[in-house]
């Protein structure tokens, strides 16, 4: 009868570490799905900033026409009309992906329990640190191209 009993206690530890590493598995995917989640919404984000920046110059030339012309404010008022529609659907779209974003996150988290989320409070720290370190390294390569350059410019010159 004793082996019968720790037959079932070896068969339900069994059962239970399949189950953990089978949630485990799950966690990883959702983590995933987070993961594109994020990247969907910072390639959005550069997409409506890039159509923000392309906006930007008509507006610019349609100030300069109208200080030299009366006929210029037409194309001011549908230089900003575009502008105000492009910030409209920026903020739409980032305000809808970040409501998104939040569900998901609440959601796993309120499945997941404390731990989970103490995870994901991890792994969103981790993020924003690796975008601060991502940053500094392009501001920094930045900086030393420049001053590549000017050493170049001087050694061709002859002045060192």
């Amino acid at each position: 009868m004793v082996i019968w009993f720790e037959g079932a206690a070896a068969v339900a530890f069994v059962a239970l570490v399949v189950g953990i590493l089978l949630w485990l598995r799950s966690l990883d995917k959702r983590i995933g799905k987070m993961m594109q989640l994020a990247e969907s919404l910072e390639r959005r984000t550069e997409v409506a900033v890039a159509q923000v920046s392309d906006l930007l110059d008509p507006v610019t030339d349609t100030v300069r026409t109208v200080q030299k012309s009366v006929d210029g404010i037409t194309k001011l008022t549908e230089a900003t009309k575009r502008i105000g529609e492009s910030a409209n659907q920026l903020s739409f779209t980032v305000n809808r992906i970040s409501s998104e974003l939040n569900d998901a996150v609440d959601r796993y988290a309120s499945k997941s329990g404390d731990k989970a989320k103490r995870g994901i409070a991890d792994a969103m720290n981790w993020a924003e640190v690796g975008y601060a370190v991502y940053h500094f390294w392009k501001d920094k390569r930045k900086e030393d191209t420049a001053a590549e350059r000017v050493h170049a410019q001087t050694v061709k010159q002859g002045t060192i």
